[in-house]
């Protein structure tokens, strides 16, 4: 506004500009991408953290015990059982995937909440009675909370939610985003579970039971 009270020069918007391509790169763009690769929605991937972590921590009281015991050392090696795929599907939640969904069905991903319900006409709810133009907002908040998706998927229950329909990933890019978490996940389920094993294996038996 600064600007242009002296002059109608394009490069008054220049700061405005900048703004604005600052935040379509570091938060617009970004949060589309991890929006788009995440193979599950947001309570599969609460579920799908939640499982890992029981694992991990079912491993770990599992090591501590036999490390107490008077078990030989080599027992202590069945909480890799536990260690690899619980640390493996946390990481892999953190990127919004499901490593379970993963690996019975590589490139499918859940059905979008707004392409669940669709309305008498067979249209989808996302679009259903609205006859906006395509500059119009959805109002003053340009919200769209009280669509009727939103409230038929607010209603169904957790379980259902967890274990939606899903669909094919058509994007061969995205596939290639999630063969790359996939295996970076599993690559840090290596290694920590690696560590973990080095640190419980050596220690001498506790012999308290």
């Amino acid at each position: 506004m600064h600007a242009l009270s002296y002059t109608t020069h394009p490069s008054a918007l220049r700061t405005a500009i900048a703004a604005a391509e600052a935040a379509l790169r570091r938060q617009a763009h970004p949060n589309f991408v991890r929006w788009s690769v995440a193979n599950g929605n947001p309570p599969r991937i609460s579920f799908a953290r939640t499982a890992g972590l029981l694992g991990l921590l079912g491993a770990s009281l599992a090591a501590l015990l036999l490390t107490l015991s008077r078990q030989a050392r080599a027992w202590r090696l069945l909480a890799l059982i536990g260690w690899l795929p619980g640390i493996w599907a946390v990481a892999a939640s953190y990127s919004g995937m499901c490593i379970c969904m993963y690996a019975l069905g590589r490139g499918r991903q859940h059905v979008r909440p707004w392409d669940l319900f669709e309305d008498a006409e067979g249209g989808s709810p996302a679009t259903a009675g609205l006859r906006h133009r395509s500059f119009d907002s959805f109002g003053s908040g340009n919200s769209f909370e009280t669509e009727p998706w939103v409230v038929r998927y607010e209603e169904q229950g957790l379980v259902r939610k967890i274990f939606d329909r899903e669909t094919w990933i058509q994007e061969a890019a995205l596939r290639q985003i999630q063969d790359t978490i996939f295996v970076q996940a599993l690559v840090v389920g290596l290694l920590v579970s690696g560590v973990l094993t080095a640190v419980f294996v050596p220690l001498p038996a506790g012999n308290f039971f």
